[in-house]
Parts: C-alpha cells; sequence; structure tokens
C-alpha cells in the first residue's frame, strides 16, 4: 500500500510550538485549543502584525523543525516505525513546510524522523498534495490542514482528517483522532 502521511499535527506538534514562541514574544496563552486556522484569530491579544512577527521568528531560528515536540503518542511513532523498517509499504511523509534558517526543510523533517522513530523517511516537500499523491499512486492519507484535505480529496486520493477544531466543519466520513486510530482503519 503506498501511504502519505502529513506531518505537522499529525505527527509533530506544530500548534503547540507555535503557541509556545507567541508566549515568549508576547506573553499570551500557551494552553488554547486552536480553534480556526489563523493563530491570531484564536489567541487573545495576538493580532495578525503579532502572528506574522512569530512567523518571521520561527523563519529565523535556525532549524526549528527539528525541534518540534510530539504530536503522535510514543506507542504510536513505535508503531509507524515499525512499519517502515518492516518495508511492505511505501510512505511518504509529504509536508508543505516553508524555508527556514538552516538546513532545508526535507533534512530538518528526515531528522526529526531519525530522531523520534530510528528510520528516515520519504519526505517530500509540497503545497499540492493531492496532485502529487496521485502521480505517486498513493491509496490513503492522513492530514489535519482544511485545504490540502480538501485537495487530497478533489483528486481522489482516500483521504482521513486527523482531527482538529480547526478542521470540522469538513463533512467527512474518514476522521481519526491519531495515527493509531488511522493505522487501526487502514490495516484491518
Amino acid at each position: 500500500m503506498r501511504i502519505m502521511i502529513d506531518m505537522d499535527d499529525v505527527l509533530t506538534d506544530f500548534n503547540k510550538a507555535f503557541l509556545e514562541v507567541a508566549h515568549e514574544m508576547y506573553g499570551t496563552p500557551v494552553e488554547i485549543e486552536v480553534k480556526e486556522w489563523d493563530f491570531w484569530k484564536n489567541i487573545p491579544e495576538l493580532t495578525l502584525e503579532k502572528e506574522e512577527k512569530v512567523w518571521e521568528r520561527i523563519t529565523n531560528t535556525e532549524n526549528f523543525y527539528e525541534t518540534l515536540p510530539l504530536y503522535a503518542s510514543k506507542a504510536d511513532l513505535e508503531r509507524l516505525s515499525t512499519i517502515l523498517k518492516e518495508g511492505k509499504h511505501d510512505i511518504y511523509f509529504i509536508t508543505s513546510r516553508f524555508p527556514i534558517k538552516g538546513r532545508s526543510v526535507q533534512a530538518q523533517s528526515q531528522r526529526w524522523l531519525e530522531e523520534h522513530l530510528g528510520v528516515s523517511g520519504s519526505v517530500i516537500v509540497s503545497s499540492n498534495k493531492g496532485e502529487l499523491c496521485r502521480v505517486l499512486g498513493v491509496e490513503v492519507a492522513v492530514d489535519d490542514a482544511p485545504h490540502h484535505i480538501t485537495n487530497l480529496i478533489e483528486h481522489g486520493i482516500n483521504t482521513y482528517i486527523l482531527d482538529w477544531p480547526y478542521n470540522r466543519d469538513i463533512k467527512h466520513r474518514l476522521r481519526v483522532k491519531n495515527l493509531g486510530e488511522f493505522f487501526n482503519n487502514i490495516f484491518v
């Protein structure tokens, strides 16, 4: 089987990392539910201009992606590691991360996978995940970002939505709470 797994807010907790940078810069709350895609719409006292400054700080933080905390549980990451090591399935980690200071997005993403899975993976950086998955012959995908979910579905990719408040307006039958639940659904 060919599988696409998004990285941010599926494997890594980018939302938490962003909230921590915003807190460090502006004293905004860290423990907050991200209900809308734009951070400034969720965080009290964070304006669009302040959000842009947070993005600027992230862009200038060397190898920021390598330091992201876990979102997936350690057990789910161990399961993913085992699946990768068995080599029975082609797994693509497709991310739309933007370039930042330090190593390339692909290199930082692969280093994160190596550190947390004990094995590297096939990382591809693309903002058009649906078309790329179609070309690669991906049969099933998991993502959290509303625009990527829509793009994947429009390209005929069997897509699971990793549930976050900001994607709940998408009416789609394939919704999971975590990576383990995704695996339980596709490896029946």
